[in-house]
């Protein structure tokens, strides 16, 4: 194990052969990161951030999916990881970098900081490297599903606890960006961040290890960055794939040795069993039962005292050859538990480097240094470690997730050129709770800012059902709507709504009207409306299909109260239109009336709708309110559902649901929606699986003074699509209607 401190080397001694041959020079011999002292390491100098973000490809797929059966049908096993991903145009390194995020946190840890900056995912990507960037199981884009993953943690992350994480804990932590508050809004941005942690158990390490392995054995070798307790990811996948993994930098790792010093000789917590994980490892001599793993305590030159293997340790020989640096916070308040575990990994006989921000002179970093201030500086130090300890030498042709796209066509592209890149969170509200003030009804924003704007109103997606935006992002690595939209030169706004995707859900600040069942895959599958149409990129067939696993990894269910979920998801739609200005809306299904509701609170700012296959018939179900379950502005106004005059209406016969047999309008004369009446509003469907209500809400509007035009694929010479036409084989083609339709009715007119 080398300490790095900040002190020169001695004359002709190489930065690589003092790590190989520290022991010759001494415990005391020293080691500065040469590319620290002159400021930049080799990727910094790649890294501007006032450079284009040129990525040869952008997407996303769910890893490890798998089915569970139960009496209702097949579901997600609940096991999955979300990998979102990008690769640069100009590689400059042989081996892409795998960001795990850890305890209650998802990838976004790594993409921007809660004050809106570059996070260490956009950095690498300009430095030249690949990058991939996970959520585990559970959280994030993968979702927490009680039936197979558990009970949700008895309490949702908290300010109070999140601030004494970031910046109270110590007034050493002088980093944190915020102003180290409870009512800080950029607090509020990390805790909006935060969901249920899925804890420690051997089955869940060992499906981290199973889902780690199939991804590495699909992009090949790889260098692994994790945080906090997503170290014994690395541990258990360089176990597994030791010719895979190039290095592991564990920024804070959580879990002192045999779960610390209080743990007998012969019996095992089952959190560290093994050691650094609860899951198996490789020892030599070969063990198979963790408690014959000899085990003492030991102290550390200050004192401390923690659980290290008895001498002659056992070694962990798939970690032997693999560059391993264990970094530490200039403030961190767990710096003894990192120094134990590189005791761990150095007696096992691996390579270990405990790198102190401190003793570097960056000083003030807390647990969270890829989110502080001197995030970039922090950077630079692994980077620079990485330039010393992992050879850019001559490697295969780095991989492209493309290469295994379903149904890839000749003018699909998933590149994009971007001048920024991020996300940030909106309508975070707040709700006291006796253990604390927690997040409540957030909605997640990802933008996509391409460096060449040619329409001139950004653009924002919102997407439908239980589902999330990887709606509008594509499927089986074929490129989607965002990425037709950006290329064409629109700045994109994708929204999870709360409770969906990356806005995360818990029982105590979006109730049971957010948790529902998830939905079975025969469902989706058989339905001539959904997977089983001439369009579906798949055969729809439950098992051998993997697109149809990819889909409903995606899906977790609607919600059951649609008024509550409408007050939450317009508070943070109206507080992304006024952060951005004027812009065209486009949704999909359920999330249809969210749109609505935009254009009706904010109609200068909404220049036109495009509605694709929106669900319900107006006056049906939860839509009180013509078209949404919460009040709009009507002339004369309407004071309750009461006060419409209503009427049903045959529907026409050529409707694909003829059986539905009619739909509801005002009775004349009808109330007019001043607000929408002014801003175009186009409506898409294909087949009318939906039940005719393409044709009942346009309908709707028209009689309520609103610009209004249905298209239906069909009549333009387009057949064989359902309601995710969005993903389906012809997507481009039907997108170019939308496009077209948008340059026609808005864009032109600006």
């Amino acid at each position: 194990m080398t300490e790095k401190n900040n002190q020169e080397l001695p004359e002709g001694v190489t930065r690589r052969g003092f790590l190989q041959g520290g022991t010759a020079l001494g415990a005391s011999a020293p080691f500065l990161l040469g590319a620290l002292a002159a400021g930049k390491t080799k990727a910094q100098d790649s890294a501007d951030s006032n450079t284009a973000l040129d990525l040869a490809e952008w997407s996303y797929f769910f890893l490890g999916v798998q089915g569970a059966r139960v009496a209702r049908g097949t579901l997600c096993d609940g096991s999955h990881f979300y990998v979102e991903y990008a690769i640069p145009r100009e590689l400059r390194y042989p081996y892409p970098i795998v960001l795990l995020h850890g305890g209650e946190g998802q990838g976004t840890d790594w993409l921007t900081t809660p004050d809106g900056r570059p996070g260490w995912a956009v950095l690498l990507l300009r430095a030249g490297y690949a990058v991939y960037i996970l959520d585990r199981t559970a959280q994030g884009r993968p979702a927490y599903n009680e039936t197979l993953n558990g009970r949700f943690p008895q309490q949702a992350p908290s300010m109070e606890a999140a601030l004494q994480n970031v910046a109270a804990v110590s007034a050493q932590q002088t980093q944190w960006p915020g102003d180290s508050s409870v009512s800080d809004p950029v607090l509020a941005q990390f805790v909006a961040n935060l969901g249920p942690a899925m804890g420690t158990s051997a089955a869940l390490h060992e499906s981290w290890q199973e889902k780690g392995s199939i991804l590495l054995d699909e992009i090949g070798a790889a260098i692994i960055i994790t945080h906090g307790d997503s170290a014994a990811f690395a541990w258990l996948l360089a176990d597994a794939r030791p010719e895979l993994v190039k290095s592991i930098i564990a920024i804070e790792p959580k879990g002192e040795p045999f779960a610390g010093p209080n743990a007998s000789s012969r019996v095992v917590s089952n959190t560290a069993a093994w050691g650094l994980t609860a899951a198996p490892m490789t020892f030599e001599p070969a063990v198979t039962d963790p408690a014959d793993i000899g085990r003492t305590q030991r102290s550390s030159a200050n004192g401390r005292i923690s659980m290290q293997q008895t001498m002659p340790a056992r070694r962990l020989v798939n970690l032997g050859n693999i560059p391993i640096a264990v970094l530490s916070a200039g403030a961190s308040q767990e710096i003894d538990t990192h120094t134990a575990i590189a005791t761990f990994l150095s007696d096992a006989g691996c390579r270990v480097d405990h790198l102190r921000l401190g003793d570097m002179g960056l000083t003030g970093n807390g647990p969270y240094m890829m989110l502080e201030q001197n995030n970039e500086q922090v950077l630079q130090v692994a980077t620079a470690w990485l330039d010393e300890n992992v050879p850019v030498v001559a490697a295969p042709a780095l991989y492209h997730p493309s290469q295994a796209a379903v149904g890839w066509r000749a003018d699909d592209s998933l590149a994009m050129r971007l001048a920024d890149h991020g996300h940030f969170w909106v309508g975070v509200g707040s709700k006291e709770m006796p253990y604390g003030r927690i997040a409540e009804g957030q909605s997640f924003v990802q933008y996509f800012i391409p460096e060449v704007q040619t329409k001139p109103y950004p653009l924002v997606m919102i997407h439908g059902g239980g589902g999330q935006a990887t709606h509008m992002m594509g499927i089986g690595r074929r490129p989607g709507w965002l990425h037709f939209f950006v290329q064409q030169g629109y700045s994109v706004y994708v929204i999870d709504r709360p409770g969906f995707g990356r806005a995360p859900y818990h029982p105590d600040s979006l109730g049971p009207s957010h948790m529902n069942s998830f939905p079975a895959y025969e469902v989706f599958a058989s339905s001539p409306a959904v997977m089983n149409t001439v369009r579906w990129p798949g055969n729809h067939i439950v098992g051998e299909d993997p697109l149809v696993d990819q889909f409903m990894a995606n899906e977790v269910g609607n919600v059951s109260d649609e008024a509550y979920h409408s007050q939450l998801s317009i508070r943070g739609a109206e507080e992304l239109l006024e952060r951005i200005g004027p812009a065209v809306i486009l949704t999909h299904a359920f999330g249809g009336f969210l749109g609505w509701l935009m254009a009706d609170r904010r109609p200068d700012l909404v220049k036109g709708i495009m509605a694709v296959e929106t669900n319900g018939n107006p006056f049906s179900g939860a839509f009180d309110w013509g078209i949404t379950a919460i009040p709009m502005q009507y002339d004369p106004p309407a004071n309750t559902p009461d006060d419409f005059n209503l009427v049903d209406i045959p529907l026409p016969p050529d409707t694909a649901a003829p059986q539905i047999g009619s739909y509801t309008l005002q009775a004349g004369p009808a109330r007019q929606l001043v607000n929408l009446r002014n801003i175009p509003i186009g409506w898409l469907t294909g087949e009318f699986g939906g039940g005719g209500n393409g044709f009942a809400q346009v309908e709707f509007f028209r009689q309520a003074g609103c610009d209004a035009q249905l298209f239906r694929l069909r009549d333009l010479g387009i057949n064989g699509n359902g309601n995710l036409m969005v993903m389906e084989e012809n997507n481009r083609e039907v997108f170019n209607i939308v496009s077209d339709w948008f340059d026609r009715r808005v864009n032109n007119n600006a």
